[in-house]
């Protein structure tokens, strides 16, 4: 990997650009800590900048690593509450779940928990939820499980919202998928 200048590795930082997270760390001096290229924080003075190629030398420098870009976790920057609530999602379903069980597994404001989902997976946390537990049911159908059993496992108490639900997430009624 070709050497990056001085100049642009100080542009990448200046404009916040994730594109080089990990091919250089920016250390901060002053505070002691140091930070991917892309993180948010106060842009520090030019003097107490100083640029490393790897962790580990800055590390070796004496900084620690920075808890809002997290650049000591750096490529897995989620937070550890995402993660667990991901695996919940992803396990439970036979569940609906609302935003008040979303803060308590989170124990973070809903407001971070809907921008995390939105900034990292594109949806809502509800919506992404939803889409588990339609893909669910649709393993359920394509293995022969029948319609009505399909939409009570998934946590649906009605089948008229479970089929509205389903032709609205993969075009086609739930009858297209059963296998007989």
């Amino acid at each position: 990997m070709m050497k990056l200048s001085y100049d642009e590795m100080f542009e990448a930082m200046s404009s916040n650009d994730s594109g080089y997270d990990g091919r250089f760390y920016v250390g901060v001096h002053s505070t002691g800590i140091y930070c991917l290229p892309s993180c948010k924080a106060k842009l520090p003075r030019p003097e107490n900048i100083v640029f490393y190629d790897s962790r580990e030398e800055a590390i070796a420098a004496g900084l620690r690593g920075c808890k809002r870009c997290r650049s000591e976790t750096f490529p897995d920057v989620l937070p550890s509450w995402l993660h667990d609530v991901l695996k919940y999602m992803r396990e439970n379903f036979n569940e609906k779940l609302n935003e008040s069980q979303l803060i308590e597994m989170a124990s973070v404001d809903i407001s971070t928990v809907r921008r995390y989902f939105r900034n990292y997976l594109g949806t809502t946390p509800l919506a992404f939820h939803r889409r588990q537990r339609l893909l669910y049911a649709r393993r359920l159908l394509e293995t022969g499980t029948d319609y009505l059993n399909a939409a009570y496992e998934c946590g649906y108490n009605s089948v008229s919202g479970f089929r509205e639900a389903f032709t609205r997430q993969f075009g086609k009624p739930p009858g297209r998928y059963y296998a007989r």
